[in-house]
């Protein structure tokens, strides 16, 4: 039976933490987080696993790569249904206008060499910087290459690319010629950017390409059961750089990589597929600074050595990436909802110095690793000298198909904590009935059933679906 015909209460509350015995002050607010599907609109394309950027006019969005389908399959018999067919990587680059629910297209093969392969590929690290949207990775299918040849012709890239968003949506908006077009993007190349199912990030002067791995092949079963080549390795690591344009290229420079340096039987940082979120530590002194949270994600090795974590399972303790290069991996805290690349957000109470970031949908209940339309807010309070959580259940995704896994969330601009650089709401002031909106969040995989196991009918599709997000205060 569905999880969400089982939620008896909107609001439910539970511990996960190994500090329930503590008694610490933590922050008065709670918050209801509403979901509701925006039904007017019907023009956003059918997609998942994509990118969008979002232009100075904030209901003009600029989406590329990602795929068309839902669920990818695991294999059939002499590749009529490869896991990942050319005909459902997305060919075009799409602007739509949400206020409008009007849409533009650009055929992705008039776009030049790398970007006509990497502008659809399927799970491209991306981080927008004000006008710039920068693109690192992403797995996708080199036509050229003969179908003999699986290993080579399905790839994750090492390109880097970086889109003037307003000027693309403009261009494209206008019918403007290939060769416009393609004046608003400039180009890279670095294998130590390459990955896919990462997610990325930029603080001061640095960008952090967390998780991700690097994948060639596919996997699909012949007529006499040989199973096709296949390669794969884990970034085991975040790697931070720098990125420069020196004479119309992109630079990647001051390279280093964050990680606990163990094997991959024993490394936490083994993780794809995963929420990624702004983290912000407070400090004794009330002052702040910004990080990056890495949640749950897949998979542990099938090796692996590390207690209480299952042979290629899902991890549950969360890593806090510092600036600094630092990081800390808290055990005090297990996640066993929302492992999988689902929308977020993050805000926070400056005056109990408490941070509250909310995953919605996506893969993992509390009772199994599947689809699901929950939605939880992990709270983490630095009041006094102990880190202590809890854990939110909010009203579910109000349907009984199941969203998040692969969306993406276009986050309101207003209510923001001041001089953060990362995507953070401030509720401080916020007091009783008070409500925000959050923003939006589109696309990913339709689920029709709680563990599909692939694409069609019955199973899964790529949604076009809009759901606006409200923090309601309790």
């Amino acid at each position: 039976m569905r999880f969400v015909k089982h939620l008896p209460f909107a609001f439910l509350a539970f511990w996960l933490t190994a500090c329930t015995n503590n008694h610490k002050r933590v922050s008065p607010k709670s918050f209801n987080v509403i979901i509701e599907e925006v039904k007017n609109k019907h023009q956003f394309p059918n997609l998942q696993s994509f990118v969008l950027g979002q232009g100075s006019n904030s209901s003009e969005w600029l989406i590329l790569g990602g795929r068309t389908n839902g669920m990818h399959d695991f294999g059939k018999d002499n590749y009529e249904e490869k896991s990942f067919p050319i005909r459902n990587f997305n060919d075009t680059i799409w602007v739509y206008n949400y206020l409008e629910d009007k849409r533009y297209a650009f055929p992705v093969n008039k776009i030049d060499n790398p970007g006509s392969l990497l502008f659809k590929a399927t799970n491209l690290q991306h981080f927008q910087d004000d006008n710039y949207l920068y693109l690192t990775g992403g797995y996708g299918e080199n036509d050229s290459i003969s179908n003999d040849n699986l290993l080579e012709r399905f790839d994750t890239y090492a390109d880097i690319a970086r889109i003037d968003i307003d000027g693309m949506i403009s261009d494209i908006v206008a019918n403007a010629s290939a060769e416009k077009v393609n004046t608003n993007i400039i180009y890279g190349f670095d294998k130590l950017a390459r990955a896919t199912g990462g997610e990325l990030y930029k603080l001061d002067d640095y960008f952090y390409l967390a998780g991700g791995h690097v994948y060639k092949g596919i996997f699909s079963v012949k007529r006499n059961n040989t199973i096709t080549p296949t390669s794969q390795k884990y970034l085991n690591s975040v790697h931070r750089f720098k990125l420069s344009e020196i004479d119309g290229r992109l630079k990647l420079s001051d390279f280093s990589k964050i990680t606990d340096g163990f094997s991959d039987d024993s490394t936490q940082f083994r993780r794809r597929d995963l929420p990624v979120t702004p983290s912000i530590n407070f400090n004794s002194d009330s002052s702040w600074e910004e990080g990056i949270a890495m949640y749950a994600g897949v998979f542990a090795s099938p090796d692996n050595k590390i207690n209480n974590i299952n042979a290629n399972g899902a991890w549950k303790w969360p890593i806090y990436i510092h600036k600094d290069g630092t990081y800390l991996i808290d055990s005090g805290f297990e996640q066993h909802t929302n492992i999988y690349s689902a929308p977020s957000f993050v805000a926070v109470d400056q005056n109990f110095k408490t941070v509250y970031t909310t995953i919605i949908g996506g893969i993992g209940s509390s009772n199994r690793a599947a689809y699901s339309n929950t939605t939880t807010t992990i709270i983490k309070n630095m009041e006094g000298n102990r880190v202590v959580y809890d854990t939110i259940l909010q009203p579910p995704i109000p349907s009984e198909n199941f969203y998040g896994a692969e969306a993406f969330m276009v986050l309101n601009k207003e209510n923001r904590l001041n001089n953060a650089q990362l995507d953070v709401f401030d509720i401080t002031q916020l007091i009783k009935n008070d409500k925000i909106e959050i923003g939006l969040f589109c696309g990913g995989i339709e689920a029709f059933v709680y563990n599909p196991g692939g694409n069609g009918k019955g199973k899964s599709k790529a949604s076009n679906k809009i759901w606006k997000v409200t923090l309601v205060m309790r």
